[in-house]
């Protein structure tokens, strides 16, 4: 039995990690969300989309961001 709950915890412990896969990004002066995306996904990826997925994963309104920011990137 204690073998079995030593089980769950470790695969449960290892899922929640893998869901929490964000990476913080501070705002540079002339950054853009369109720039931040280039340079932190792959060239295979649409910026556009990686896009609305940063500013959905920051809550934020509009695409303003400014010096000193910071912002997680989704895995």
């Amino acid at each position: 039995m204690a073998i079995a709950a030593l089980a769950f915890f470790l695969h449960a412990a290892t899922g929640a990690d893998a869901e929490s896969e964000t990476e913080l990004h501070t705002i540079r002066p002339g950054d853009t969300l369109w720039e931040v995306a280039v340079e932190n996904y792959p060239s295979t990826e649409d910026p556009r989309v990686k896009v609305e997925e940063i500013r959905i994963e920051n809550r934020l309104d509009g695409y303003t961001i400014r010096p000193g920011d910071v912002l997680e990137l989704p895995g």
